[in-house]
């Protein structure tokens, strides 16, 4: 079974896009998903620019989208589309982009 073939459709809006089973748990497509995983991530880097804190559970829930994105981009028999590859390397650039900013505020001030 392909991760296409699971049988259920997307739970966003009138969304008719297959499931894959990657994201079943989440119960929605990939375009969705990345969509809210893009969301998150310009939130995160939204508080990092103006110097607040990044909750730990974020930090780690952004550090396992990274983690997805990769397994999803090195699976050969998973059927990605030219641009769901390039958005999925768009996140991974945007994960680094907040890491690098966290990494950065949390680092301790040498004056």
């Amino acid at each position: 079974m392909t991760t296409a073939a699971i049988g259920r459709t997307c739970q966003v809006d009138a969304c008719c896009e297959r499931v894959p089973a990657t994201l079943h748990v989440h119960g929605v497509c990939l375009s969705h998903y990345l969509d809210d995983a893009f969301t998150r991530s310009a939130a995160a880097l939204q508080l990092c620019q103006r110097g607040q804190r990044v909750e730990p559970r974020m930090i780690d829930w952004l550090r396992a989208q990274g983690d997805f994105a990769v397994r999803l981009l090195s699976k050969d028999g998973l059927p990605l589309s030219l641009e769901q590859r390039s958005r999925l390397l768009e996140l991974l650039l945007c994960l680094t982009n907040v890491q690098e900013y966290v990494r950065q505020y949390s680092l301790p001030k040498v004056l």
